[in-house]
């Protein structure tokens, strides 16, 4: 008896952390398959500012519209595919904007996901980057400089990000001077709403090897007892 109620008691422990880890967010990337950010409970307001722009389904028809080498980002959220033909792109739109939470972040080293802003540091609103390579030499918050704010790191689908920072790059006019465009795009005609990297959707996730080693240990548990 004392056997089972320890396995009920870890079972139970092991479904309470899945309800309790931070979320998980996946990017369906359209044609080039998908990636997953881990949001972080360090900076409260801007995992739960991504998170109300995901379940609002705003970043769905968003496009990756940097790819920069020299700051080595790839960013998005800012820009989607407009439903009037007389334009390509509109703005995503965007909630109000938060405070900077650049002190209490982790750093903006490879692979983990901060908030763009303006000059002013309370600015993040919907834009995203990824960290492609360790920028926390310019990108951290010092004293007397505010950075950028880390939320998030990439747990799955690494490869994506490489792939669209691998893309080809246009100088279509600021802020598009780093635009990333599939290899359909040539340079020989106007660019089109099939050119652009875009987000199919956005979603919350769970951790299934957590799930699945609860649901493990419950099952178990169950037939034991039959």
């Amino acid at each position: 008896m004392r056997r089972i109620i320890l396995a009920w008691t870890l079972a139970l422990g092991a479904l309470a952390s899945v309800a309790v880890a931070a979320p998980i967010v996946r990017f369906d990337v359209i044609g080039m398959g998908s990636f997953d950010i881990q949001l972080h409970d360090n900076t409260p307001l801007h995992r739960d500012n991504f998170l109300q722009y995901v379940t609002a389904g705003l970043y769905a028809g968003s496009i990756v519209h940097r790819s920069d080498a020299g700051n080595r980002v790839i960013q998005g959220g800012g820009y989607a595919l407009s439903a009037d033909p007389n334009y390509l792109l509109a703005y995503v739109p965007a909630y109000a904007p938060i405070a900077y939470e650049g002190h209490l972040a982790d750093s903006n080293v490879l692979m983990t996901v901060g908030a763009a802003r303006t000059a002013n540091p309370d600015s993040a609103t919907s834009q995203w980057f990824v960290n492609m390579g360790d920028n926390s030499g310019w990108f951290d918050d010092r004293p007397g400089t505010p950075g950028y704010t880390v939320f998030g790191h990439i747990v799955a689908g690494w490869d994506v990000c490489l792939a669209i920072y691998g893309l080809n790059v246009w100088n279509a006019g600021s802020p598009f001077d780093n635009l990333p465009l599939h290899d359909t795009f040539d340079n020989t005609g106007p660019i089109t709403q099939a050119d652009f990297v875009t987000i199919g959707g956005a979603s919350i996730v769970p951790e299934p090897a957590t799930l699945g080693l609860a649901a493990v240990g419950v099952l178990a548990l169950l037939r034991r007892r039959r």
